[in-house]
């Protein structure tokens, strides 16, 4: 059987094309093996759920009718970790499925906190609001309605 003189050259062309194409997929292309897919999945499950249940400890913490003196003290703390040993002794960050709490949690509770004034928060006695917290400049600014991207960049808006 003769084969014709082209097939060679043709054959090579075709593998070193695919080999060029999986190259650039997987260096720039954003391909991905199926590992390290799931590797990355379950790190951003890992990650939302620590957001979660740092948002439910800060829901717990503003809960507390001494949340305003709390977060005085812990605003006092310099340290993270010594920030984050106030959150776990108190118990707000653990979750109702746990009886511990988790080191992430209760560290980015504590970070969360730490943002917030002791102005903001109202002052509670006997299950009852005394005193309103105080909207700051800060809430205000996060309560204004999202900007489109092209206002963001000066742009006028599409019509």
């Amino acid at each position: 059987m003769n084969t014709p003189e082209w097939i060679k050259p043709a054959a090579y062309g075709a593998v070193a094309g695919g080999i060029a194409v999986a190259i650039v997929g997987f260096m720039w292309g954003g391909w991905v093996t199926g590992g390290s897919a799931d590797a990355r999945a379950q790190a951003a499950a890992d990650t939302s759920r620590t957001d979660l249940a740092a948002a439910i400890c800060v829901q717990n913490f503003l809960a507390d009718e001494a949340a305003r003196e709390n977060l005085t003290e812990i605003k006092q703390i310099e340290s993270s970790s010594q920030q984050r040993t106030f959150i776990e002794s108190g118990g707000w960050a653990v979750m109702p499925d746990r009886e511990a709490v988790a080191r992430p949690t209760a560290t980015l509770c504590a970070r969360m906190l730490s943002g917030l004034d002791p102005i903001e928060l109202p002052v509670v006695e006997d299950g009852e609001v005394i005193e309103e917290g105080e909207v700051t400049e800060r809430d205000a600014a996060m309560e204004a309605p999202l900007q489109s991207a092209a206002e963001v960049a000066g742009e006028p808006p599409a019509q």
